[in-house]
């Protein structure tokens, strides 16, 4: 017996080419009746940047600065997530951002995240 596809991780990098894979996995959701989880993770800021002196204060603007990349991020996916359904569904229809239940982007290494 093959097992029931209920979610399918989407990860992405955000450059032109995950589109691709972003069709294929739409694709996948409509024909299995499935959803879709979007994975895009953050490499983490290596503690070796930081000096004596001013550590604490470069690690704070570093961590705000990480915070403003993940808003960011949540926005760019979005919006690429729109063009990609009207994309999407002039080929295969729609719905296509329906499909889509959950966003994450985690600080961390991406290969990690994506096995978390």
């Amino acid at each position: 017996m093959i097992p029931q596809i209920k979610k399918i991780l989407y990860a992405t990098d955000l450059t032109k080419n995950s589109a691709y894979a972003f069709f294929y996995a739409v694709d996948m959701a409509k024909k299995h009746n499935a959803s879709i989880v979007i994975l895009h993770a953050i490499e983490p800021i290596s503690p070796r940047i930081y000096t004596e002196g001013a550590g604490i204060r470069i690690e704070e603007a570093l961590n705000k600065s990480k915070k403003q990349e993940r808003v960011d991020d949540i926005e760019e996916i979005k919006k690429n997530l729109q063009e990609f359904c009207r994309k999407t569904e002039a080929q295969i229809g729609s719905p296509c951002v329906q499909l889509v239940t959950e966003i994450f982007i985690p600080i961390g290494h991406p290969v990690e995240e994506i096995l978390k």
